[in-house]
């Protein structure tokens, strides 16, 4: 099934960002101006207008635009779902806590990573649920992951192991399933291991 919401409009914050990643590129493709869209460039300077709103119009087949593709469906109001970034990052910042350890979301340690497609939604006052910190959500794959030193796979070298009953997946290098162990070795609920197991 593909995903019934496409964007209608954006609303882009007054004052902009600058972009390093983008000044790499106007150097190296020697662009100085370019003005319009999200991304510009000032005299070799990138510049980024990020999303303050965004509006997204739900088809309400379900599917992608096959109901109103042929129509205005930008103006279709009653189909409109408006996202309102800095309130949905306030909401992360002070609501939503990592699965794993229990952490808030921080600037430079954002809860964001989800093991799931589709989770319920909650009420805009409760955090949401089911993510992760990115080092916490490799934490919670480790332990859910065959690190058996013999394991009996239902594949020659993947699938559920009938020992510890955890999957391993196809390709695992010996240095990936090392990694692996290390993380795994971690406490549930820990980032790291505890000082005296160091």
């Amino acid at each position: 099934m593909h995903d019934p919401l496409t964007v209608a409009f954006e609303i882009r914050r007054p004052w902009p960002r600058l972009d390093g990643y983008r000044t790499e590129q106007a150097d190296r493709t020697g662009e100085r101006w370019k003005v319009g869209g999200a991304f510009w460039v000032i005299a070799g300077r990138a510049v980024y207008w990020p999303c303050m709103v965004t509006v997204w119009h739900r088809d309400p087949s379900g599917y992608d635009d096959t109901t109103c593709r042929k129509q205005r469906w930008r103006w279709h109001l009653h189909h409109w779902r408006v996202q309102v970034v800095p309130l949905q990052a306030m909401r992360r910042r002070l609501l939503t806590r990592c699965t794993w350890c229990k952490g808030r979301s921080t600037k430079r340690d954002q809860v964001n990573i989800s093991h799931q497609w589709d989770r319920a939604r909650g009420h805009w006052w409760q955090g949401e649920t089911g993510l992760y910190h990115r080092d916490c959500s490799m934490i919670h794959s480790a332990h859910t992951t065959c690190v058996c030193a013999d394991p009996r796979l239902q594949h020659r070298d993947h699938g559920r192991c009938r020992t510890c009953g955890k999957s391993r997946s196809y390709g695992m290098t010996a240095e990936v399933l090392d990694r692996t162990r290390e993380r795994a070795a971690i406490p549930h609920g820990h980032r790291t291991l505890p000082q005296e197991d160091r």
